[in-house]
């Protein structure tokens, strides 16, 4: 039987949001994460994999926004492809268009970012 570690596990819950309970779950298991023995370097190693690139621009948001030190962060930044998906495919179209992202941001990052303390 095959086990996902906590890494692979947080970039499937990135893709398919509805799995992980939505994106104030993602941001607080990413924080809780980062307190414990993560390794950004082996979500970085899952984003480059060809089946994860749709997990790719909202990690890299959501890792620059919490302020943490993504490995290769430049190298997926230039992986980007040009299509605008939403942060949050769960919620409504509505929200500004991030072009260092290519991520229409639909999520009120101050509502989120209150789940670091």
């Amino acid at each position: 039987m095959n086990v996902a570690d906590v890494e692979k596990t947080t970039v499937d819950c990135t893709d398919h949001l509805e799995l992980c309970g939505g994106i104030r779950e993602l941001v607080q298991a990413i924080v809780v994460a980062e307190d414990r023995d993560y390794s950004w370097a082996t979500v970085v190693e899952c984003l480059q994999r060809p089946d994860n690139g749709a997990a790719t621009k909202p990690i890299v948001y959501l890792a620059d926004q919490l302020g943490i030190d993504l490995p290769a962060r430049e190298t997926l930044l230039k992986s980007f492809t040009s299509g605008c998906p939403l942060l949050n495919p769960m919620r409504s179209e509505q929200g500004s268009y991030d072009s260092e992202y290519h991520l229409r941001i639909n999520v009120d990052w101050e509502r989120l970012d209150s789940m670091e303390s």
